[in-house]
């Protein structure tokens, strides 16, 4: 598998002609503040031998793998016994680099997946970060993230004592539509406050980090003020994951300043009732994975068809796990009997896809001809238009 065959300890380096940096932010001492993780290029070397004493862990701490195994319920203890190299991997940008800002940046605002947090995507966040866009991924705070946290008050940060918001399991029933639609606007208004936060620091009000109180031994150069005047607020993009790509579709109807939106193996259970489609006029790109292409997803999905601005591919062999970093951390865990595809060439068919519909939607990334080339040697894996349920 994947992970045996690396004599290196990261993922795998994104393919992009910039070095990618990422810096924590949390906008304030509520929970009602958000939380992300930027994601950026940088003027540095891609020299990954020099750079990777500089690769923060893709796992934080030990409150992110308790995180983890509550939501696959699962002891920690197992979970740590079965996956014990996970501690060792890092995540291929260097933490709190200085960004870099010769170009007004096309900004990404991400929203995770039921379970999710703001590094199970840094796969997908990274190689858009190396063809330039600054991508936000928020950490939710209304108990969908694997595990998130806020510091109540200056003094808390210092000493790095959290207030813990912990994963909430709902259980199938009768209100199980009412409690998720109920997240899903709680997550449309963290993507709003996320997108306010980068208008306000692009127009030269800029928040303090935080993070930035945190004690932290890492040499941080990055500066939000180096965003003021730097972003491009014609060319916003919204982003999400499953639980993500359904917030994604709320978010859009409400929020025009969102000019298109990518939405990755939507689950779209959270918003079957919710009369939106006529609101929405944005170029759409869907990605689905082969065993979440269901029958519930497809009829809903297809109600987002009307206009020719919307794209939709599946990806044969995958599953609803290939767009996050954990096939490459810990392999197919889902299907175990199904026919798969190596889980680079499904994260590279993914990011091709994106590339392609953002090169179309907004001219960038400009150079985007090797994407093209593998999506044309990729064609029996990718299944084009909303077709009929697989499952």
């Amino acid at each position: 598998m994947w992970w045996f065959k690396q004599t290196t300890k990261h993922l795998p380096v994104a393919e992009g002609p910039f070095m990618p940096g990422c810096m924590d932010i949390m906008t304030g001492y509520t929970k009602e503040d958000v939380f992300l993780r930027l994601y950026y290029p940088t003027n540095e070397k891609k020299d990954v031998k020099n750079n990777a004493k500089r690769f923060i862990p893709w796992l934080q701490d030990d409150y992110y793998l308790e995180g983890i195994s509550k939501v696959l319920m699962l002891y920690v203890y197992i979970l740590r016994l079965v996956f014990w190299w996970i501690d060792r991997i890092c995540i291929p940008a260097l933490y709190g680099a200085k960004i870099r800002t010769e170009e007004r940046l096309k900004c990404i605002v991400m929203s995770h997946g039921l379970g999710g947090n703001r590094f199970l995507y840094s796969n997908i966040c990274c190689e858009l970060a190396s063809r330039g866009f600054l991508v936000a991924a928020l950490e939710h705070r209304d108990l969908s993230a694997c595990y998130t946290y806020y510091y109540a008050s200056a003094e808390d940060a210092r000493k790095d004592r959290r207030t813990h918001l912990n994963f909430h399991h709902i259980k199938f029933g009768e209100n199980h539509y009412e409690e998720r639609n109920r997240q899903l606007k709680i997550r449309s208004q963290e993507c709003g406050k996320v997108l306010d936060f980068l208008l306000n620091v692009n127009r030269g009000t800029v928040p303090f980090n935080v993070i930035n109180d945190v004690p932290s031994k890492l040499d941080i150069q990055f500066e939000l003020s180096d965003l003021i005047g730097k972003l491009d607020v014609d060319n916003f993009i919204l982003m999400g994951h499953s639980f993500g790509a359904s917030s994604a579709l709320f978010t859009a109807s409400n929020r025009k300043e969102f000019r298109q939106c990518v939405l990755l193996d939507p689950w779209m259970f959270p918003i079957k009732n919710e009369d939106i489609e006529a609101k929405i006029d944005q170029p759409l790109l869907f990605v689905n994975t082969q065993t979440f292409h269901i029958k519930s997803n497809v009829k809903v999905m297809s109600r987002f068809l009307r206009h020719s601005g919307t794209k939709i591919y599946t990806i044969k062999h995958t599953t609803h796990e290939n767009q996050t970093d954990s096939v490459l951390l810990i392999g197919y865990w889902l299907n175990w009997f199904m026919k798969k595809l190596d889980p680079l060439a499904a994260l590279k068919i993914n990011n091709a896809l994106i590339m392609e519909f953002l090169n179309h939607c907004v001219g960038y990334p400009a150079n985007i001809e090797s994407d093209r080339q593998y999506l044309e040697q990729q064609t029996d894996n990718i299944e084009p238009g909303l077709t009929k349920p697989w499952a």
